[in-house]
């Protein structure tokens, strides 16, 4: 038993090229994410320098607990366009290597995302539910693909 396999993507374009599309979506949203955790970053940094001179001494604590979010979020972002870059190159050279990785790694950045949604969906807008809904279906359909395609790649290797 395991994941079911994919014929086509979208039913319209081949393994491969459902691939490679679905990597340059990811590596264009994460780009974009990457942009706006870093202007965010500036934006809270500003906000502690801000109460620093100010001298709110519980204020800045919660702003600078924010301000290292936001810097760890900017790193994980960076890697994850990283990846996804390196997703493209992996599937148009067909190297399943890879593409493992990458697998494992949208699966960890999958469940990680699930966790803190659920842990925080009591507090979450209806808006913010819809997208997230969409993100999740995004994440299981690219996971599904990425596997069809490694095993349609694993299977070409045997013959």
């Amino acid at each position: 038993m395991g994941l079911p396999q994919l014929q086509t993507c979208c039913l319209i374009f081949d393994l491969k090229t459902g691939c490679i599309i679905m990597g340059s979506i990811n590596a264009v949203l994460s780009f974009t994410l990457l942009s706006l955790m870093i202007v965010l970053a500036e934006e809270v940094r500003a906000i502690d320098v801000e109460l620093m001179y100010a001298g709110d001494v519980e204020m800045q604590a919660g702003v600078a607990g924010l301000y290292a979010m936001t810097v760890i979020l900017v790193f994980m972002f960076l890697i994850k366009f990283l990846f996804d870059v390196i997703f493209v190159y992996g599937v148009s050279t067909e190297r399943p290597g890879i593409i493992k990785a990458y697998m494992i790694m949208w699966i960890v950045f999958f469940i990680l995302s699930m966790f803190i949604f659920f842990l925080n969906a009591s507090n979450i807008s209806v808006g913010t539910i819809c997208t997230e809904m969409i993100y999740i279906a995004h994440n299981v359909y690219t996971i599904l693909l990425c596997h069809s395609f490694y095993k349609q790649l694993n299977t070409r290797e045997e013959v």
